[in-house]
């Protein structure tokens, strides 16, 4: 018994089933990985952007501190100031906040590329089950996903421990000098953590990315009985498929018709089988057969033949022989040949033809 009666997914997805969970929004799709793209915009945000956000708070206290100790403040004065702060919050938020969109665009894009699922979007009952819920966090998924969100956790903090521990000697030496150093030298240590983050984030999101895809795959893996299915529903119903070869084969056996007018000649067995050979050297070391049949074909053939003026010679053997092993477009074996030579020799005097060199 073969073990795919019991189930067992040995067979590659096809087309159409990646086709049919990526409608659904099935796909590989690592959220570590977005995680860390983020987190690597974040630190490039603090390194190019941070120094001017925090000049810009800076002017901003300056101006709220310059203002009369004692005002009153109506409505028209909290909406100005309000409208003055966001303004000026705007200029130096807006950029960072493009970058951040963008970013978790692009890798969205990268991973799965452009993809809307409408199917995905609908809520599904099946969701609000507390049961179904209560085993999705006892499952044992659900313990190694705990577990490796750990691992990870783990990796992080050891890196900011030591990061922290490296930068702890220059803060210090700051402390007591200009506001302006110990500004730049905020600056360089939170956007060196952040880089070292985000670097290490993005090296365990390929991991995890690589992961997922290879679960995808094995997700998608079908058996041979779903693979018998889906190609059933591709082809349709048996009693067309039968029709479409049908057809086909009427298709074949008129294009076959058409070339016994130009042919040399017609092999019998007299009346069950037809074999129409046609030579031409300049083409073909060897005849070639241009069509065949038996029952009402081989009649047709030789009609066909009789209407053009195509010789019709009784040879039950080779007719046979011809029948049986040779394909229609292939030439005639080299064992044949030389009773074909005698044949078109017979041909030639009966036609009056000049024969070409046979030999």
């Amino acid at each position: 018994m073969a073990t795919d009666e019991f189930g067992e997914k040995t067979e590659q997805p096809t087309d159409r089933r990646r086709q049919d969970a990526r409608q659904k929004g099935n796909v590989a799709r690592s959220t570590d990985l977005n995680s860390a793209g983020l987190m690597l915009a974040a630190a490039a945000c603090i390194f190019f952007f941070s120094v001017s956000f925090i000049q810009t708070l800076s002017r901003l206290m300056q101006v709220f501190l310059s203002e009369p100790a004692w005002f009153q403040a109506d409505r028209m004065f909290v909406f100005r100031q309000a409208l003055r702060i966001g303004e000026v919050l705007a200029a130096e938020v807006l950029p960072m906040m493009l970058v951040m969109a963008a970013t978790a665009m692009t890798l969205n894009i990268v991973q799965v590329g452009f993809l809307f699922s409408p199917e995905a979007l609908q809520p599904k009952l099946s969701r609000l089950n507390p049961l179904e819920g209560a085993k999705r966090i006892v499952s044992i998924r659900a313990l190694v996903k705990l577990g490796v969100s750990l691992g990870k956790l783990i990796v992080l903090v050891a890196i900011a421990g030591w990061w922290i521990a490296m930068q702890l000697p220059g803060f210090l030496e700051a402390m007591g000098g200009e506001p302006g150093a110990l500004l730049l030298q905020i600056k360089s240590s939170a956007s060196g953590l952040a880089f070292s983050l985000a670097i290490a984030l993005i090296l365990l999101a390929l991991l995890d990315f690589a992961f997922q895809k290879w679960k995808h795959e094995q997700d998608l893996m079908m058996t041979k009985q779903e693979v018998r299915e889906e190609m059933k529903q591709m082809d349709g119903d048996p009693h067309i498929r039968q029709r479409r070869r049908e057809a086909h084969r009427k298709l074949a056996q008129s294009r076959e018709l058409q070339a016994v007018a130009d042919s040399d000649v017609v092999i019998t067995n007299p009346t069950e089988i037809a074999v129409v050979l046609k030579y031409d050297p300049e083409k073909t070391p060897a005849p070639v057969i241009v069509a065949k049949g038996v029952g009402p074909i081989a009649a047709r053939i030789r009609q066909i033949a009789a209407e053009n003026g195509v010789p019709i010679i009784e040879r039950k053997p080779l007719a046979r022989a011809l029948y049986r092993d040779v394909k229609v477009g292939h030439m005639i074996p080299v064992e044949m040949y030389e009773v074909f030579v005698e044949i078109m020799a017979y041909v030639y005097r009966l036609t009056g033809r000049t024969p070409p060199n046979l030999s």
